[in-house]
C-alpha cells in the first residue's frame, strides 16, 4: 500500500508538508518585503480544519487575502473557514452563474469575490455581480486565465466598477506569440494596467497569426511536482 506523504487525505497536510508551506511563504514575504500584497492560493485543496490552522500559521506574513481555502461546490464549509481566521477571505473563480453567488451574499462568509468574465456570462453580467457586491461590502478582483482578450474584457469592467480591488494576469500569456495574435494586447506597466482606448475591448484578434497556433488538449495537474510552472508536456 502506497502512503499519501502529505496526510491521511488529499483535504489534509501533515506536520512536516505544512511547515515547509510556511517556510516557502516565509521567504517570499522576505524576498517582496512588507510593501508588497501576498495573495494565498488554496484552490480548494483543503477541509476547514486544515485550511483554519494553515491561515493561522500563515497569519504572521499578513496575507492580503486566502483564496479558495476549501472545495468551492460546499459554501457551509467556507463559513467555518471565515468564521475562524482573521485574513480576508476570497473565491468565486468556479462559480458560474450570477445567481449561484447567491448564497455568498446571504452567508457573508467572504471578502473578496473572484468572478471570471469568460464563465459568468461577460462584462453586462460581471458588472451586474459587481454591484450586487457592493452593496454587501465586499471587492471583486476578477479570475483571469483565459489570455489577452479576455483581459481586455475584465479590464473593461475594472474601469466601472467602485469595488474594484485588482486583476488577476499570467505573464505566460503576455509572450511575444500571444502579441502577434492580438493586437494592442493589455501589458502591465510599473504593476498596472492602463485601460484600453481603441473601439470596443481595445483589442483585435489577427485570425491569420491564431491558425498559427492550432488548439491542442492541455491538463495541468495541480497535483503534481512542478505543476506551477504550467508545462502540460511535462517537459522543463
Amino acid at each position: 500500500m502506497k502512503i499519501d506523504p502529505f496526510g491521511t487525505g488529499y483535504l489534509e497536510l501533515d506536520h512536516d508538508a505544512t511547515n515547509y508551506a510556511v517556510s516557502l511563504i516565509e521567504a517570499v514575504r522576505d524576498a517582496i518585503g512588507d510593501e508588497c500584497e501576498l495573495m494565498l492560493e488554496m484552490h480548494g485543496r483543503f477541509s476547514p480544519a486544515t485550511a483554519v490552522r494553515l491561515a493561522r500559521e500563515l497569519a504572521p506574513y499578513k496575507p492580503a487575502w486566502i483564496e479558495e481555502p476549501v472545495p468551492p461546490e460546499n459554501l457551509k464549509a467556507l463559513e467555518k473557514v471565515a468564521a475562524k481566521v482573521d485574513a480576508p477571505i476570497a473565491t468565486g473563480e468556479r462559480i458560474h452563474d450570477r445567481i449561484e453567488f447567491r448564497e455568498l451574499f446571504d452567508s457573508q462568509a467572504v471578502d473578496i469575490l473572484q468572478p471570471d468574465v469568460g464563465h459568468l456570462g461577460g462584462i453586462s453580467e460581471t458588472r451586474k455581480l459587481a454591484a450586487t457586491a457592493e452593496t454587501h461590502y465586499m471587492l471583486v478582483a476578477p479570475h483571469n486565465v483565459g489570455g489577452s482578450v479576455l483581459t481586455a474584457a475584465s479590464l473593461q469592467v475594472a474601469g466601472c466598477t467602485p469595488n474594484f480591488k485588482i486583476l488577476e494576469h499570467f505573464n505566460d500569456f503576455a509572450d511575444a506569440e500571444i502579441a502577434r495574435v492580438v493586437r494592442g494586447a493589455p501589458k502591465v506597466v510599473d504593476g498596472y494596467f492602463a485601460l484600453p482606448t481603441e473601439p470596443g475591448l481595445g483589442v483585435e484578434l489577427d485570425t491569420d497569426a491564431a491558425a498559427e497556433f492550432p488548439q491542442q488538449r492541455a491538463h495541468f495537474d495541480l497535483w503534481a511536482e512542478g505543476w506551477e510552472k504550467r508545462d502540460p508536456t511535462g517537459a522543463s
